[in-house]
């Protein structure tokens, strides 16, 4: 496993910009072995790395999760699914989402299954499969809309939709699914009354004299929660990254976040008595004190919000934000201990040292951890990938690179001797 030590080896070595999110492969191999025992041998496990892996990376994700036992792939467009096949993925990868008109033939000829919700949708896609030259049947996975009244079909069209699909040499009906609206809430009424909804669909599906193979409905919270309802397979979106799919939940060990962000003091300032900071002049210095610079602000998806409310670690000790939080940099308030250059911990694990987790930020900031994670994106804020102590991979405003052949099967080179980090 990857150390906070091997971390901290790796950045010292670091030559580019010091703000950087370090995705920890190890850990999320071991999240993805807990999720494996939870649902067992006999459950497909779906990884959703929809939303590029929801900030992490979806080709690394996608490869480390495969590795690590997943069975398939959800993401929620075609060309979500596109980029990893470009990649060289070959596992099974389901599109969540609707697609349009002009998506199908993409999505055909990379053997992307698709989610149905009508059966105009089935006959049009049956049709472009028949002209496309495909020998194999596409496989299709039929939605119903059980509560949530977002995507799927209603459940009095169900039957119609299944015979469509049926019919269709071209279809292959490889699931049948819906997607629970509050596996989350401690009440567990409506995720029950979603799954009796969907069970009634099944059995209209049945009374037409079709097969309903591979069942889902489980997301991550319905995973740990329900395992009654874990049927077939799950889908197992934020709790595969170690986030919380709600504050009030816990998650087992040793589930834990996979995506820490980190910094280097850049510049510190002795202010006395009444000196002001950063925009606005918000936070008034009441003592003598000093803060440092960081270069992270919210242009890298460090909200706003944190302005005044958040902080972050410096040799193990909390440093406030101090003033607004700019589009580049951010000012904390230091320990008395703190030097230039001083290693920075901007957002946590939550088990070493006492930076915030983005759970503890998203609760802080009335939101969730899906979206600030997926704000990191790394145009601005490269991602380095670690794996067994040693950096394997970077992703940043070039693309993404391994550094090894395989690096995400094997150990990697040490920093010092890529070529990528000098």
């Amino acid at each position: 496993m990857t150390t906070q030590d091997d971390i901290h080896a790796i950045l010292r070595e670091w030559q580019g910009r010091p703000t950087v999110a370090v995705v920890d492969l190890d850990q999320f191999a071991a999240n993805i072995r807990a999720f494996r025992a939870i649902v067992g041998e006999s459950v497909r496990m779906q990884a959703v790395v929809k939303a590029d892996g929801y900030g992490h990376g979806s080709v690394p994700i996608a490869k480390a999760a495969m590795l690590a036992g997943a069975d398939e792939l959800g993401v929620a467009t075609v060309e979500e699914g596109v980029v990893l096949r470009e990649a060289g993925i070959t596992a099974p990868i389901l599109v969540l989402g609707p697609i349009g008109t002009n998506e199908r033939r993409r999505a055909i000829a990379h053997d992307l299954a698709l989610t149905i919700a009508n059966a105009a949708f089935a006959l049009a896609l049956a049709a472009d499969v028949r002209t496309s030259g495909r020998k194999d049947p596409l496989p299709v996975h039929l939605k119903i809309d059980t509560g949530m009244h977002r995507f799927g079909g209603p459940i009095a069209d169900v039957p119609e939709i299944a015979r469509t699909i049926d019919r269709a040499p071209e279809l292959r009906l490889a699931g049948v699914m819906t997607h629970f609206a509050c596996a989350d809430d401690p009440d567990p009424s409506w995720t029950a009354q979603q799954a009796a909804e969907f069970d009634r669909a099944c059995e209209a599906i049945r009374a037409s004299g079709i097969e309903v193979h591979g069942q889902h409905l489980a997301n991550s919270a319905g995973t740990l929660r329900f395992p009654d309802y874990h049927r077939d397979r799950v889908r197992i979106g934020i709790a595969m990254y170690g986030l919380l799919p709600d504050a009030s939940m816990t998650l087992p060990e040793p589930i834990r976040p996979v995506m820490t962000v980190h910094s280097r003091l850049s510049r510190i300032v002795d202010l006395q008595p009444g000196d002001r900071v950063s925009y606005g002049g918000t936070w008034t210095a009441a003592e003598r004190c000093r803060v440092g610079l960081v270069a992270i602000g919210y242009a890298d998806g460090y909200r706003r919000q944190g302005s005044n409310l958040a902080w972050m670690d410096v040799r193990d000790q909390a440093a406030p934000v101090r003033g607004r939080v700019c589009m580049d940099q951010t000012m904390i308030e230091l320990p008395p201990n703190a030097e230039l250059g001083d290693h920075v911990t901007v957002v946590g694990n939550g088990h070493d040292g006492v930076a915030p987790t983005l759970d503890r930020l998203a609760e802080m900031y009335g939101t969730i951890p899906y979206e600030l994670a997926t704000a990191l994106v790394p145009h601005r804020l490269v991602h380095l990938y670690v794996q067994h102590g040693r950096l394997v991979a970077i992703r940043d405003v070039w693309g993404y690179r391994e550094l090894d052949e395989d690096a995400l099967a094997q150990p990697a080179r040490s920093v010092a001797d890529s070529p990528a980090v000098v």
